[in-house]
Order: structure tokens, then sequence, then C-alpha cells
């Protein structure tokens, strides 16, 4: 018991980690082990009738894969890896204690509990999503007289009062859309009879959690339309409580729609009759279960007392950015008090002030927003470029540290500040050197500016988020070592990089300036 626990901890840690962080905008994981237990409860006598002698040798290969996502994700920092070895251990349990009809009568409700994993690996998917979502809202409103345009994944008035609603990542209904999915397969499993009635119940979670998107997005640009952006955004804020109700009678309307009809369940539970009892255990299969449970503290010692990560250096980057020459360099000062948050640029060479001028607050290179959000150990750097041409371009430098959570992909984060991004597009600027350019704009401006990222570490660079993450996972778990990840971002308000002659000027600096980042004096080549 004691050895399953300590297997299943890490996992529980990572759940309310999750829990607990407001930008997952997870708020419904609590309420997954809720609905796990109630319908585990309410098959109680079936999941009685169906304990029999123990099967360990069947249950052998769930509990070797659950070892293994469990080295996996204390290796890596994994808590999806931590959470499918939970759930997989859960599993193996009663089929290695009580056969498999154990296994059968107890799978549904603890296959429940995956729902618990967050869900950010579906961000991919969250883009045609939020698209969708604004091209049929937009042709509503104009159908009902508010003017306004679809700009990307924002929804823009033509009219006055001018407003702009950007569907950023939580927005896209993903969530709802998972929350849904634990709804529906549970209360199918509490009313519904056949196999195809609850999984018609579950798959129309789709639809509902789409339309129900749009009713928010719709009720909160009406808002803005007539009561101004303010209110739209605070209704926007609250409008779980006026869509939640939505779903609910959507999904009880049609759960009841799909129970006419239905015959008496026979017996108790509608299961029918009891199955036979399984043969008692033997001494051998009781000392199979035992042998079983003397691999949870193999695994768990196993994973976690390899010898410590190596941390690798960050000696390939430059400590500092390099001065280009017949360019003025300006670099930003922050104030550290959240109240303030005064702000300013200063050429190479000035003098920042010792305290804030407005506040008399610390200053620092670094916002207070990114120390709130970031890990303690990341580095993070900016410096402002206006070159002898006249051309203006920004960069950033953000370095990780230990944890995975230093790096976060632009197209989560700009959205939440205010802009309006376009679609992705991957242009080669240098050999060697890919780049994702977007066109940018914020919130109520039409002036269209550039920017572009690319992930970096020793080896090379690359603008694909899953070869970064999956490439830090594999060289912890399997050969001890933290990589140190490196983002670069470049933006210019004057030269927007979808465009040719906005690339050739990218591609310009980046000659420039790419080969000054690294320590050798030029990128590596893999």
């Amino acid at each position: 018991m004691l050895a399953g626990l300590s297997w299943l901890w890490p996992a529980v840690g990572g759940t309310l980690g999750t829990m607990s962080d407001a930008s997952q905008h997870m708020e419904y994981v609590w309420l997954v082990p809720l609905l796990a237990a109630a319908v585990l409860w309410a098959r109680r006598g079936r999941v009685a009738r169906a304990l029999g002698g123990p099967e360990p040798l069947l249950a052998l290969p769930l509990i070797v894969l659950s070892g293994a996502f469990l080295f996996f994700g204390l290796r890596g920092g994994q808590t999806r890896f931590l959470q499918a070895a939970a759930v997989l251990l859960l599993l193996a349990a009663p089929l290695a204690c009580y056969g498999r009809r154990a296994f059968l009568a107890t799978w549904f409700p603890i296959a429940l509990l995956a729902f618990v994993m967050p869900v950010g690996f579906l961000d991919n998917f969250t883009v045609p999503l939020r698209r969708a979502s604004v091209a049929v809202t937009t042709v509503i409103l104009n159908g009902l007289g508010v003017g306004v345009r679809q700009v990307g994944t924002a929804i823009v008035s033509t009219g006055a009062p001018p407003f702009q609603l950007d569907v950023a990542d939580p927005c896209s209904g993903i969530r709802s859309l998972v929350a849904l999915f634990v709804g529906t397969a549970a209360y199918g499993a509490f009313v519904l009879r056949g196999v195809w009635r609850r999984w018609a119940l579950f798959l129309a979670s789709v639809p509902i959690a789409f339309l129900g998107n749009i009713l928010r997005l719709l009720l909160t640009a009406l808002t803005c339309k007539w009561m101004g952006q303010a209110a739209g955004m605070t209704l926007h804020d609250n409008a779980l409580f006026i869509v939640a109700p939505i779903y609910a009678l959507c999904v009880f309307g049609l759960a009841d729609w799909l129970r006419r009809g239905d015959a008496p369940a026979p017996g108790a539970e509608g299961e029918g009759a009891a199955p036979s009892a399984s043969p008692a255990p033997g001494w051998r299969s009781v000392a199979a279960v035992v042998a079983l449970a003397a691999l949870l503290p193999v695994f768990r010692a196993w994973a976690g007392r390899m010898p410590p990560l190596d941390y690798e250096s960050d000696a390939f980057l430059n400590k500092t950015f390099a001065h280009l020459p017949g360019a003025v360099s300006h670099y930003p000062w922050f104030c550290q008090d959240r109240a303030c948050l005064w702000s300013q640029d200063f050429a190479e060479g000035e003098t920042p002030p010792g305290a804030c001028p407005r506040c008399g607050g610390e200053v620092r290179r670094v916002s207070r927003a990114e120390l709130d959000i970031l890990p303690g150990d990341t580095q993070s750097r900016k410096v402002t470029y206006t070159l002898a041409n006249g051309d203006v371009f920004t960069v950033a430098l953000v370095v990780a540290g230990r944890s995975r959570l230093s790096i976060h992909r632009p197209e989560l984060c700009l959205p939440a500040q205010g802009f309006v991004m376009s679609e992705r597009e991957v242009r080669q600027i240098l050999p060697g050197l890919p780049m994702a350019c977007f066109s940018l704009n914020r919130k109520g401006q039409t002036r269209t500016s550039g920017f572009a990222y690319v992930f970096l570490n020793s080896r090379g660079a690359t603008c694909s988020n899953l070869r970064r993450v999956v490439g830090d996972s594999l060289e912890r778990s399997l050969r001890n070592r933290i990589q140190r990840w490196a983002m670069v971002t470049v933006s210019s308000p004057q030269h927007d990089f979808q465009t040719p002659e906005g690339e050739e000027a990218l591609r310009r600096f980046m000659a420039e300036w790419w080969p000054t980042l690294w320590a050798a004096g030029e990128p590596p080549h893999e």
C-alpha cells in the first residue's frame, strides 16, 4: 500500500499544481476525481460481484508500462507522464488482485482520471478552432447589424463605438470541450444503457462546446457594442455562469431523448445476471501479487535515485548583446513596483536612474511581470537596435533554466498581451536558421509590424516547439542531462516579415546580428 502511494504521489502533486495554475484554465480538474468516484460507487454492486482470483501476470504489462511513464515523468519533469503512470497503475491494481472481471467493472471510472492531464499539447488544434469560432460569430454579428470584420483570431468593430475581441488560446473552447467530455462520459454511465447511446452523448460534447463558445463571443461582442469594451470584458470573464447552465440543459435534454424507448434494465444495475464467481486464489497467485507489489518500490527507487541531472552550461552564448557597427543600442529598464510599472529605454552609455523617477522603487532590466511568471533561474535580456539606415529591430533572448516553464510559445503569450497575430509562416532566413514569422498589430490599431522567433541550443536552431519539448524530455530521461534551450524573438515596427521586403530586411539584420549571439563567433552546424 505504501509503495503504491509513493508511486501515485508525484501525480497528485502535479495535478494540484495544474489546478492552482491560473494560466492553465483547468478549474474543472477538481471535479474529475469526484465524478470517477461517483461512477465507481454507482457500480459498487457490479464490482462486488466481479471480484475473483488475482491474475498478476495479465497485470504485469500495465505495471511495467506504468513504471516506464513514472521514470520518464520523474526524470523529465513531465506531469502528464506522472499522471499516465498513476492511471495505468490504478488500472492494473484490480486486474492483479481480483482478476479480469474486476478490471472490466472498474476500468471506465479509473480511465476518467486521465482527464486531469493538462491539455496544452492540444495547442496546435486550438488555432483552427479559434478561427472557426470567430468566423461564425462574425457572420452572425453582421447579420444582426453589428459591423465587424475578422482579423486572424480577432473580431474588430468597423463602426462606432470601436471595440476588438481577440480569441486567445484559453478562449478557444478546448477546455470547455474537455470538461464536457468528462461530464458527458460520467453522466452517460449513470443514465444511459447501451454503448452507442453513451458514445452519442460523449461525441455531442464537440458541437455543444463549439456553439457555447460562439454564444459567449456573441454576448461579449454585443455588450461591447452597447455598453463599451470594459463592460464586454467583464461579461466575458464571467460568461461561464451564463454558458454553463446552457451546456447542462443541452446534455440533460439530449440524454433524455436518447433514453426514450429504453426497456427497464434487468437487475439492480442493469448489468444482467451476476457473473459466476472466479476461482479462489491459490498460494501461487498470492505469491505472484506479492512479487508484483515488490516491483513498485523497485521502480520508484530506480527513478528517484538516479544520479543528478547534468546541467548543461550556457557558455555557448555570449553573456551580453554585441554592439553592431553604425547602430545605436537602447536597453529597457523597468520599475519593480507592481503598482507603478514604469519603464524607459536608455541608450548604450547612458546611466539609468538608481530608482524609479515616478515612485522611487527599484529598477531592473527585467520587467516585474517576467520575474513573477518565469522561474527564478531564467535569464532574460532585451535590446533595441536603430541601424544607420533608420531600421529599428528589437531583440529579446530568454535562456531557460532547469524548469521547462522558462520558455512559452509566443502564439500563446502575445494574444494575451493584446496583440493580433497572423498565421505562422516559417522562412529560411539564413543557412541553418529557420524562423517563424508573423504579421503583428495591437488591438485597435491597423499598423502592422513584423515578429519572428526561433528556438536554439548548443547544437543548432529550430522553429518546432514539439521538437524542443520532446528533445528536452529525451535528454533528461535518457541522457540524464538538462539541455539549455533559448528563444530569440525579433520584432520591427517598420517591416512586416511576411512580405518580401520585410523578409529581406530581417535577413540583412540577422546576417549581421546572428553570429554575435554565439560565444564561438558563429552558430554550430549539426
